[in-house]
């Protein structure tokens, strides 16, 4: 999806937030596979994912397109997920 796509999708989003379907199509293999590589561990992958766009639903709105790709934004909200399992798991007895 190249950038003018994200923009016209984020409008549509905007509208409709039943459009967001097309944005989770697009990127969850992608967001799901940083996250895999980043922990090694699938299920935790796969909810770090899963966190990353109930995320980025929720706070949609707020998105103020700037010319920065959609999935650079989903990369930082996983990249946040991420950071936060890793001190999780730090303190685990």
């Amino acid at each position: 999806m190249n950038i003018e796509q994200e923009r016209l999708l984020l409008e549509r989003i905007h509208h409709d937030r039943q459009q967001f379907g097309i944005l989770f199509d697009e990127y969850y293999s992608s967001i799901f596979g940083y996250a895999f590589r980043r922990t090694a561990e699938y299920d935790a992958s796969r909810d770090i994912a899963t966190e990353t766009f109930l995320k980025a639903f929720l706070n949609i709105e707020n998105f103020r397109w700037k010319g920065i790709p959609l999935s650079a934004w989903l990369y930082r909200i996983a990249a946040n997920e991420i950071n936060q399992y890793f001190r999780k798991k730090k303190y685990q007895p």
